[in-house]
């Protein structure tokens, strides 16, 4: 196997998990071992990938058997009863689960969602308007990702981001990330989770979770059934892939969009902030780009993106340079497998490290800078923040879109600047740390503040116009999406 650090008696290297920033820290082992590095956590072996040629070569083109997963006993099998796609072993169940996502996140599809996107990307951008936006433009970022997700999944918009729904899932992702900081015991002997609950806690604190979510879960599938107009709800229980599921079952199924979606879009748009604060000469160039599109006197429209390709450049850039799971997500070997004149055994996991390929020179010349023309001048730079292989995002279409849409409308509005407040009577600089990010599984910028100044006089007034010719009504457009969607699954047919 790949060399890699000495390991103990029965812990392996459990005692070499550095306790922040993990990606971080594992991604020196790579500068000492190489590419591929064998660590061993309990009784688990696993090899960390830390360059996109190997991780490309065994999960992308050997996809038949890197495409599993680890188990996960504390969060796959004792919290989500084994219903979570993000951590199912590949299989019939994950076949399944992911045709249903499928239908509602393939490209002809994601387009058909433009409305949504428009509206909510409309009210955000007034959002921005508010004096404390400098402070909560992340909150009004999860709102608008919140709000999308929950309109097409269950017709439920989150106008105003403090509605019971969008809190009691937020009550859920705060357990969920409690529960990825830390190492339990179970996770490294698996085998002990045949205790009774009487000698086994975890089963208990993880029984408390699983109930309050699935209760949540199931009642929002059960509400979905009866919004009019169409959801992902109605579409996944009218597939005969569902034909034998419970609710709780397509509520996990459904409900997984929802931690991905919300959380990686709005990660991301708090990133593009901070890195336009810190690169202002890239937000003049894309300005200029917009300018030069659109004009000053309408806000840019999805049909004007494929003009600008530097906004194309700039949100791939935003992917890399901070990606929101830099630790990467685990994948599990099937059969016995050779790479590099080292052997990997069946049942072996990888752990692709998405920081340390990110801030790989080889592929990225100064990596640690914000360079979109990167990808204008080498087009064929690889996306990996979306994963790999078959276990790549099946959501990357519809949180580009909202990548796309925002950053260019936002840049088109405004300008993000250094925010300054007085201390001691004299004015000082607030601080934005590129490196201050939570440790996290998603890890996103710790709260940092902003100046959000409009860029010309004429810019609320275009956006206030724009906002009152629109059709606040998200049921109105969930009616027509399913007249759209008919169309689709007629044209799908044709094709087949």
């Amino acid at each position: 196997m790949p060399p890699g650090p000495r390991p103990l008696p029965l812990i392996g290297n459990v005692h070499q998990i550095p306790k922040e920033y993990p990606w971080r820290g594992f991604a020196e082992l790579f500068k000492k071992h190489g590419p591929l590095v064998t660590m061993q956590f309990g009784l688990q072996k696993v090899i960390m990938i830390g360059s996109l040629e190997a991780a490309r070569d065994l999960l992308d083109k050997r996809n038949a058997i890197y495409s599993s997963r680890p188990r996960a006993p504390m969060i796959q099998e004792c919290i989500s009863k084994n219903f979570r796609i993000l951590f199912l072993p590949y299989g019939d169940r994950w076949r399944a689960y992911h045709k249903l996502h499928a239908s509602v996140l393939n490209v002809r599809v994601s387009d058909a969602y433009r409305p949504l996107h428009d509206l909510e990307s409309r009210q955000l951008l007034l959002e921005l308007l508010e004096p404390d936006a400098g402070e909560r433009f992340s909150q009004y970022f999860f709102r608008y990702s919140a709000s999308l997700v929950y309109s097409l999944a269950y017709g439920i918009r989150l106008a105003r981001g403090d509605e019971p729904e969008l809190k009691v899932a937020d009550q859920v992702m705060h357990e969920l990330n409690q529960v990825f900081l830390r190492t339990w015991l179970v996770d490294i002997i698996p085998w002990i989770n045949f205790l009774p609950k009487a000698l086994a806690p975890w089963k208990r604190r993880a029984d408390r979770m699983h109930d309050f979510e699935s209760a949540f879960l199931t009642g929002l599938v059960k509400s979905a059934e009866k919004k009019p107009g169409w959801n992902w709800s109605k579409n996944m229980l009218a597939m005969k892939e569902s034909k034998n599921m419970s609710r709780t079952e397509l509520g996990y199924i459904l409900g997984v969009l929802y931690e991905a979606g919300s959380d990686t879009t709005a990660i991301a748009l708090s990133v593009f902030v901070m890195a336009m604060v810190l690169y202002p000469q890239v937000a003049r160039k894309a300005q200029d780009e917009i300018d030069r599109v659109v004009g000053p006197e309408r806000m840019p429209a999805f049909d004007d993106l494929k003009n600008m390709p530097y906004i194309d450049a700039m949100v791939k850039e935003v992917l890399r340079w901070r990606p929101v799971i830099p630790g990467g997500i685990p994948h599990a070997v099937t059969l016995d497998d050779e790479y590099g004149g080292y052997r990997i055994p069946k049942g072996t996991v990888i752990i692709p490290n998405l920081w340390a390929m990110a801030m790989d020179s080889q592929w990225f010349e100064h990596p640690q800078e914000f360079i979109p023309e990167r990808w204008i001048e080498k087009p064929d730079l690889p996306l990996f923040p979306f994963g790999f292989g078959r276990r790549v995002c099946p959501g990357q279409h519809v949180g580009k879109n909202s990548l796309l849409i925002n950053t260019a409308r936002m840049l088109w509005a405004y300008n993000f600047e250094h925010a300054y407040e007085l201390k001691y009577g004299v004015k000082v600089k607030c601080p934005v740390d590129p490196m201050a990010f939570t440790n996290t599984f998603n890890s996103q910028p710790l709260p940092f503040k902003v100046s959000i100044v409009p860029r010309r006089e004429n810019v609320r007034h275009v956006m206030q116009r724009d906002w009152a010719s629109e059709e606040k009504d998200h049921l109105i457009h969930l009616v027509h999406l399913e007249t759209k969607m008919e169309n689709v699954a007629k044209r799908d047919a044709e094709d087949n």
